[in-house]
């Protein structure tokens, strides 16, 4: 039986990265989302997509922001 023959309420839970995060990881995180991504239509997983990116640059801009920060803060001494 195929993985996603298993059950159309099935649960996929994200996966445990390790702190390398290496190929292994890389391939974990693509398992996942080709999982997760299996029983939705093309228009939802592109909504799903964005809704990552979304959050992932929010992040990203975050840290970017703290970074720049602190060496602005460094060049004025």
């Amino acid at each position: 039986m195929d993985k996603r023959d298993a059950g159309v309420n099935m649960t996929i839970e994200f996966p445990n990265l390790s702190s390398r995060f290496d190929a292994e990881d890389i391939r974990k995180l693509r398992e996942y989302n080709s999982l997760k991504h299996s029983k939705m239509t093309h228009k939802e997983i592109l909504e799903d997509i964005r809704q990552g990116a979304e959050s992932f640059m929010s992040e990203f801009s975050c840290c970017v922001a703290e970074k720049q920060a602190a060496y602005d803060a460094g060049k004025k001494k």
